[in-house]
């Protein structure tokens, strides 16, 4: 009879403190956007990007200057021959494709770049809301802390939006 009783606190002891676990969810997005620093390298992507864009705009007026260049020169070619030479034409429409592909590759650049300096950025962003995340939820005895945004559903009843108490962690 002792260990009937036993084994039975036991269960009823776990299974309420199974139901007394504690769950959060927080809405990442939301403190992300309104941190400062995330509106400081904001404000850095969008200086590199319109740099870049600049620098595009003129590389893609030199490639318009170019091939209006070379058509005009086509038509001068095709009324008087003797002022365009084949090899003339030929290393004209050469000069047009390289820039082409270089127009092309510093595309490819420009985002690769752009993504990386978005990740060294973000980087340092992201861990300091998850020590904010990780303080509030072992200060308050949370379980688990999931956010709203990746999850495809939470039950609110049993779940503490823990948005606020992360913003105020945070200094927001």
């Amino acid at each position: 009879m002792k260990k009937l009783f036993l084994a039975l606190s036991v269960f009823l002891s776990l299974s309420l403190g199974a139901n007394a676990q504690k769950f959060g969810h927080i809405v990442s997005q939301d403190i992300i956007e309104n941190m400062p620093e995330y509106k400081n390298a904001q404000t850095q992507l969008e200086a590199e990007s319109k740099k870049a864009e600049s620098q595009y705009q003129a590389m893609a007026t030199e490639y318009q200057n170019k091939v209006q260049a070379y058509q005009e020169n086509i038509q001068l070619a095709d009324a008087a021959q003797e002022k365009w030479s084949a090899a003339i034409r030929a290393d004209k429409e050469q000069e047009i494709m390289q820039l082409q592909e270089r127009i092309q590759r510093f595309q490819e650049n420009v985002q690769q770049s752009l993504q990386q300096k978005r990740t060294d950025l973000m980087n340092p962003i992201i861990e300091k809301l998850d020590a904010a995340v990780k303080k509030i939820a072992t200060a308050g005895g949370y379980v688990y802390v999931m956010d709203k945004n990746n999850v495809l559903f939470i039950n609110e009843n049993i779940s503490t939006d823990l948005t606020a108490e992360v913003k105020k962690e945070l200094g927001m």
